[in-house]
């Protein structure tokens, strides 16, 4: 999974929700109560979701969103059908790059039967947003946090459901792929916000990762890295098995 080869679908959704800007901004009604079993997802793009699902709420959650499909390499670096990554922008946003004036999403997916086991989001506003009440929308739909800073949020959950500062898992982003899980760990968010002003932000940015769902997607990949390096080893013995010196 370290090498991702793209093909670029550009699409619009026919509907949007209004007023989903925010994190706490959920498809549908909102909870009665804040999750306690780990949070489950973003603006109501979902972990263990599949591909057409993320795409369809995609697609309702903002109709001018651009979509960009990544795909799963087959052993000669040629896309296969399944999909390792969707990401969608905002358009006029820089769907390819990094940038940090970007509204969207970048959703991992597991290879055999695909489920969404990561999701990075970007939220900018030129004006600004309320990082106290953003802050309030967050901890009424996921609960309290768990970190120690005013601008960044954190709700790690371990293999149990049970709350657990040390099960993180933001190393990730619109470019790198998740490379590590830990099996004694659950569901981790993190919310880090952008200051633009004392209780202001210019946006912010969101990472949900669900250990358990991400196993075989990062353990397949490392084996097909594994597999790689020792198929280059072999071939380059190959090379030089005429070069033999006598002895």
């Amino acid at each position: 999974m370290a090498e991702l080869l793209g093909l670029v679908k550009s699409g619009f959704g026919r509907t949007a929700l209004l007023g989903c800007a925010l994190v706490g901004c959920l498809m549908g009604s909102a909870p009665a109560a804040a999750q306690t079993t780990g949070a489950r997802d973003l603006a109501g793009v979902r972990l263990g979701a599949s591909p057409s699902e993320v795409e369809s709420v995609l697609k309702a959650l903002d109709a001018t969103f651009k979509f960009q499909t990544i795909y799963y390499p087959d052993t000669n670096g040629k896309a296969t059908s399944s999909i390792a990554v969707i990401k969608v922008a905002r358009a006029g946003d820089d769907i390819r790059g990094n940038s940090s004036r970007r509204n969207g999403f970048a959703v991992y997916f597991t290879e055999s039967n695909p489920q969404a086991y990561a999701i990075y989001r970007e939220v900018a506003n030129p004006q600004g947003i309320s990082t106290p009440q953003v802050l309030e929308d967050i901890t009424k739909k996921y609960g309290p946090t768990l970190g120690y800073y005013q601008d960044i949020y954190v709700r790690n959950h371990d293999a149990a459901g049970k709350p657990a500062a040390n099960c993180s898992g933001h190393g990730f982003g619109w470019e790198g792929v998740p490379r590590a899980y830990d099996p004694q760990c659950g569901q981790a968010l993190r919310v880090q916000f952008n200051p633009k002003a004392p209780g202001i932000a210019a946006g912010f940015q969101a990472w949900l990762f669900d250990h358990q769902l991400a196993r075989p997607a990062i353990e397949a990949a490392q084996a097909k890295q594994q597999a790689a390096a020792q198929e280059g080893q072999r071939r380059q013995q190959e090379a030089v098995r005429a070069n033999r010196p006598a002895i």
